[in-house]
């Protein structure tokens, strides 16, 4: 049954909400471009964010296993908010250390690092702290698939005639921001009662732990490979067969119909990862986030994992008939942005898994680098924060890469329907 709607409630959603949402920004968008005087350190940082929202993603789905076998709501909320205190005072270490408007802290490589993998911890505590509550859950599903939308889509660093949300996030995430989910969170957990303790069965559930390594494992790997590779038909397909079979192995590790999630979510980033979306107005950002709100209670209300299979196939198609076809930038980036906060919504409406732990690890791929990030840059030749990184219309990439999404989200279609053919939704899922 659930509990009405109170003050307090209303509180512990907005506390959600932004909580999460820093956690995700942090780990999507570089720390900062700010410095650019030591020319080294921005080099470093463009090529280890990949790797650091890499190891976000890891110790996201870590934290999550760690915080549900404690089985405390208590644990879990004073984890988070510590974690996002370090992520405030890692920020802190942005400020110029004197006069010469220069860092004399730490590298921006090793603040970026910090960032992300604190933003990690919390992202998988907040998981296991809202899970129960039904309101609290959804919020968290939204700021998470949000947060990771507008994430992708700003640019950073950005420049002065940036609009909509680029304009606040395209540097370092505000002080302000970071300073209001501390508190508010702060605030929830002193004042929070004490729910009693889960009991369960094991110490650490591992299965999402093994999932994970399995999943992000071979998506960066694989993703390093082809940003190399990316001309070669045979390394293009070994590398998309690869990918989809991994994400096969982790669902199947999954207990019950969990790992649907992360089979959605596989395809889901490598489509969206080649879905055009620069330049485009401010208020589409603002769409794109009421797209997502939609999307998500559609799924909620009715959760069809084929359906949601089925729309990511036609997103790589869409992208696929833009590569062709070359529309007007301006519908190609409104259409593309929308499709993109309808279909993420959806599916992970549509797929919620009975174990934060579960969700987690399928949520977390989106924080790892698909091969739809290695194919978008023709020339660079790494996998890295590269000018493409934002997709933008004045670059022709070819067929291929879209070509690529298609097949791959087929074989998600495939192995989700395989899924819950064999897989019963009354299976126990908690470990």
């Amino acid at each position: 049954m659930a509990r009405p709607m109170t003050p307090r409630r209303a509180v512990e959603a907005l506390t959600v909400l932004v909580a999460t949402s820093v956690a995700v920004l942090a780990i999507m968008l570089p720390i900062s471009f700010a410095s650019l005087t030591a020319a080294v350190h921005v080099d470093l940082l463009v090529f280890n964010i990949p790797r650091a929202m890499t190891g976000a993603a890891f110790v996201a789905a870590i934290t999550a296993a760690i915080t549900m076998a404690v089985g405390s709501i208590r644990t879990a909320r004073w984890t988070a908010l510590l974690a996002l205190a370090g992520i405030l005072v890692n920020h802190l270490a942005l400020v110029p250390g004197g006069g010469d408007g220069q860092l004399h802290t730490l590298s921006l490589p090793t603040l970026s690092y910090i960032d992300a993998l604190l933003a990690g911890i919390a992202f998988g505590a907040l998981a296991v702290a809202v899970w129960r509550e039904p309101l609290l859950r959804a919020v968290y599903l939204f700021a998470a698939i949000g947060a990771t939308i507008i994430g992708d889509l700003t640019q950073a660093p950005t420049d002065a005639t940036a609009d909509g949300f680029d304009r606040v996030l395209g540097g370092a995430l505000p002080l302000w921001f970071l300073a209001a989910s501390v508190l508010a969170l702060g605030c929830l957990a002193v004042t929070d009662t004490p729910a009693p303790r889960v009991s369960v069965d094991t110490a650490i559930p591992l299965a999402p732990i093994f999932a994970a390594v399995v999943a992000f494992s071979t998506i960066i790997v694989t993703s390093q490979a082809l940003a190399a590779h990316k001309t070669s038909s045979p390394h293009l397909i070994a590398g998309a067969m690869v990918v989809v079979a991994a994400a096969t192995a982790a669902a199947a590790i999954l207990p019950g119909r969990d790992g649907i999630l992360v089979l959605l979510m596989t395809g889901f980033a490598v489509t969206g990862s080649l879905v055009i979306t620069v330049p485009r107005s401010g208020w589409v950002d603002v769409v794109t986030l009421v797209a997502v709100a939609v999307g998500l209670l559609s799924g909620l209300r009715a959760p069809r994992p084929l359906v949601a299979a089925v729309s990511v196939v036609v997103l790589a198609v869409l992208t696929l008939t833009a590569d062709l076809l070359t529309p007007p930038a301006a519908v190609a980036v409104t259409v593309g942005c929308l499709a993109l906060g309808l279909v993420s919504g959806y599916c992970v409406g549509a797929a919620v898994p009975v174990s934060p732990a579960s969700a987690t690890v399928g949520l977390a791929i989106l924080f790892v680098p698909s091969i739809g990030v290695a194919l978008s840059d023709s020339e660079f030749g790494h996998l890295a924060y590269s000018s493409s990184w934002y997709r933008t219309v004045e670059v022709d990439r070819g067929p291929v890469p879209a070509m690529v999404a298609v097949g791959m989200t087929l074989g998600c279609a495939v192995a989700i329907a395989a899924l819950l053919h064999y897989r019963s939704p009354s299976e126990k899922a908690s470990e």
